[in-house]
């Protein structure tokens, strides 16, 4: 964002500002140098090289992996990277927040919202809008809200698909998920989202703050139990966050963690990028699934990838991809084990088996290899199997005024002129059951029946003890011959065993009727769409 000043303003780990200050056109070096102009605890003199020109701003590091690298949004910085008004930068144990004079100016930090909410302070401030604490007048509550960015305000389109999840996720209601309340648009001022307000700190500002910036599991574990019990609830009821990361949870003073930004982020995200709004998506690609990752409509175990890059960031200090061509990584490359990961970054953690290999099979490439559920994660590692909270339902039949409900559900409604019109939000829901694989117990003893065959074939070739003139290798048939008529048959038999027996029985994830594949279609069982 085009600007000739800027204002700087330099965080704690906990999300203290200790300092703010103008910045005009020049090159300022942050790190632990006197020669800095932007002072941090590194151990390096100068970690890295922020530069204001031309109406421009820029970060480069500097200081390498060796100072513990550059953040941007959460993803590391390689190279020189542009930056726009309301991101944020982690050098070392400052946190800096870049912006624009037209960004600083544009607050009304005394006025009120809509003529209700009362501004109190600012508590957040991204690329995706600000946070504030405000005062609802109207019934003397404390709230959160979440001011929308200018570009996102002036799209119609990016408006009702945030609108649209909105209305999913207000229906939420978890200890563990912070409610959304309302996206209020008044006339004449920017529109902004009411949201329950939380006296806590998100996890990568608490991971900053743990010995050697990790979380030990035993700390770990109690948070790890009320997110996957957060998420299963709300993957009961259909809806998947899309941007599941440390800074999206939160711990309130009674050690409580509190999961924000349902679909709300994501969905932002996405209308940032249409509108060309670069490095909309920088701070979440590191936590991304593959399939997300190439644009595949959102499934539960999106977020439960998520949820072990997540867990191998705190328990590692870094995602399982950090650096270099992430996108290549993400598609191609298996993450490290966290045991090789902590060894090469010089730190020690005692994370037992069961867990590392939980974040494994979650940041496993195939959706199928990654466990089924968030509840199936907590049992992997025995925890508790029960789930809080129900999850909202819409009634399976009509009501009357005055009479009971009918027994008979209603008659399914077709409307075909809205087909063609569905935006991916809306079809969401529809390709949500997903089909279930499962391995088929009859294809190993096959495919070890055709193995013991050929290996007796080809014994009975070597030693040629059988010589009667009907069989396959006798002294007529000859080497060549026989080695060929092997293979003929192994490849048949092979060819028998994946296309009719089958190594994978597929089912439907909604009522576990038996699939003649894993295509998407309609389940011949329960006439749910699946994919």
């Amino acid at each position: 964002m085009p600007t000739n000043a800027i204002k700087v303003l330099i965080a704690q780990s906990d999300g203290l500002v200790i300092t703010e200050f103008m910045l005009g056109e020049g090159i300022y070096l942050i790190g632990a140098g006197s020669n800095c102009q932007i002072q941090v605890g590194s151990i390096a003199s100068e970690h890295a090289r922020l530069e204001v020109k031309d109406g421009l701003m820029s970060i480069e590091d500097i200081g390498g992996l060796t100072a513990g690298g550059v953040y941007l949004d959460g993803a590391a910085v390689l190279g020189k990277l542009q930056i726009y008004s309301g991101q944020t930068i982690q050098v070392a144990d400052r946190w800096l927040q870049l912006q624009s004079i037209s960004a600083v100016s544009s607050g009304e930090e005394e006025g009120l919202l809509a003529g209700r909410y009362q501004l109190i302070r600012q508590i957040g401030r991204g690329g995706r809008g600000e946070v504030w604490l405000v005062n609802d007048q109207q019934v003397n509550q404390e709230l959160a809200v979440k001011r929308l960015p200018g570009e996102l305000t002036g799209d119609a389109v990016a408006m009702n698909d945030l609108l649209r999840e909105v209305e999913k996720s207000r229906h939420l209601n978890h200890p563990n998920i912070i409610r959304i309340f309302d996206l209020i648009q008044p006339d004449e001022e920017p529109p902004f989202l009411t949201l329950e307000y939380i006296d806590g700190q998100d996890l990568a500002l608490m991971r900053l703050a743990q010995p050697e910036q990790l979380f030990k599991w035993e700390n770990l574990r109690p948070l790890m139990t009320q997110l996957c019990d957060a998420l299963e609830y709300a993957h009961r009821s259909r809806i998947v966050h899309r941007d599941l990361k440390p800074s999206n949870m939160l711990v309130d003073r009674s050690g409580n963690l509190k999961l924000a930004d349902f679909g709300i982020a994501a969905t932002m995200a996405e209308s940032l990028s249409r509108s060309s709004m670069q490095g909309s998506i920088s701070g979440t690609s590191v936590y991304m699934s593959p399939q997300q990752m190439k644009g595949e409509l959102p499934r539960a175990s999106d977020d439960l990838y998520a949820l072990g890059a997540t867990f191998y960031e705190l328990l590692t200090s870094r995602t399982p991809f950090y650096s270099g061509d992430i996108a290549h990584q993400l598609l191609h490359e298996e993450p490290k084990p966290l045991s090789e990961r902590l060894s090469e970054l010089g730190l020690h953690n005692e994370v037992p088996d069961a867990v590392c290999a939980m974040i494994m099979a979650c940041l496993s490439k195939d959706p199928s290899k990654r466990p089924a559920s968030a509840i199936a994660v907590e049992e992997w590692i025995g925890g508790v199997k029960t789930v809080s909270g129900v999850p909202p339902t819409l009634p399976l039949t009509p009501e009357t005024l005055g009479k009971e409900a009918s027994p008979v559900p209603p008659p399914k409604v077709v409307n075909p002129t809205n087909v063609s019109r569905q935006t991916v939000h809306q079809k969401v829901s529809e390709a949500w059951v997903m089909i279930e694989s499962h391995d088929n117990k009859l294809y190993q003893p096959y495919m070890s029946l055709v193995a013991l065959l050929a290996l007796g074939l080809v014994a009975n070739m070597y030693f040629n003890f059988l010589k009667v003139d009907f069989l396959l290798f006798n002294e007529k048939l000859g080497p060549i011959r026989a080695v060929v008529v092997v293979l003929v048959m192994w490849m048949v038999l092979s060819t028998v065993g994946q296309y009719v027996i089958k190594p994978k029985r597929y089912f439907c994830g909604g009522c576990n009727g038996k699939l003649k594949n894993n295509k998407k279609g309609l389940c011949p069982h329960c006439e749910v769409e699946v994919s």
